[in-house]
């Protein structure tokens, strides 16, 4: 539903006939720049303190955004290698599910902290129009690497920790970096008859697992808190681009 919402538009001007020259051949270079948005599908296992499972508990990933960078090399007609970057995502997370100080129900949604991540792509394209079409939609399957950087743990989620775990002093946040598969659609619609200028279109699904790992000191040693994430986002593009 996400993709045919944000594909509605672009699909709309794919339609209308549009056999100008373009010239996507081989040896082409196409880099563009957009403005990027994650929006996880995320789930988690229930967290484990010290290795015992607490029941009810996960943890969310929050939308986030930031400035997209991408290129294809055209190595054949038809054919090409995609590259996605980015200015890191930052996203808030939050946790559910953990016990009440005060004796009563599990707790909501609490502020757990921040994280920022890379996720650079590499795909194989295959762009199903002619060479000279105006309209070159893709599509593309590769693999994705995400690292994750700047990691922290709020203020809130600090205060439970001592108030209830005997925290007596700040919680450290670690997700490891993660391989996964990617898939992708998108589309460049060139600005005019013959122009090397295009607006592009693109979304990604990446399969994304991380583990994650929250260490806080106590009276006489340390405490650790682990879960494995399941972030699995869409990323979606819009910007500009040029055809080298």
């Amino acid at each position: 539903m996400k993709v045919a919402t944000f594909f509605t538009a672009v699909l709309a001007i794919v339609l209308v006939p549009a056999q100008v020259l373009a010239d996507y051949e081989e040896s082409s270079v196409i880099l563009r720049i957009g403005a990027g948005w994650v929006n996880p599908d995320d789930d988690s296992n229930w967290l484990r303190l010290d290795g015992t499972e607490l029941a009810g508990t996960r943890v969310y990933v929050d939308d986030g955004e930031s400035a997209t960078f991408t290129g294809t090399w055209l190595f054949a007609e038809h054919w090409g290698v995609g590259l996605l970057a980015a200015i890191p995502f930052e996203h808030d997370l939050a946790v559910s599910g953990l016990p009440d100080p005060a004796g009563g129900p599990p707790l909501g949604r609490v502020d757990l902290g921040s994280i920022e991540h890379l996720p650079p792509t590499v795909t194989m394209q295959w762009f199903p129009a002619c060479t000279e079409s105006r309209v070159q939609p893709y599509v593309g399957l590769g693999v994705n690497y995400t690292t994750f950087m700047d990691e922290k743990v709020s203020r809130t989620a600090n205060d439970y920790f001592a108030a209830t775990l005997g925290a007596t002093g700040r919680a450290d946040l670690e997700l490891d970096d993660a391989w996964g598969l990617a898939g992708e659609l998108g589309v460049d619609i060139a600005l005019g008859r013959n122009s090397r200028w295009l607006v592009n279109a693109a979304v990604w699904y990446l399969d994304l697992d991380s583990d994650a790992r929250i260490r806080f000191p106590v009276d006489g040693g340390s405490r650790r808190i682990k879960t494995e994430v399941d972030v699995d986002p869409w990323v979606y593009s819009v910007g500009i681009g040029y055809r080298f």
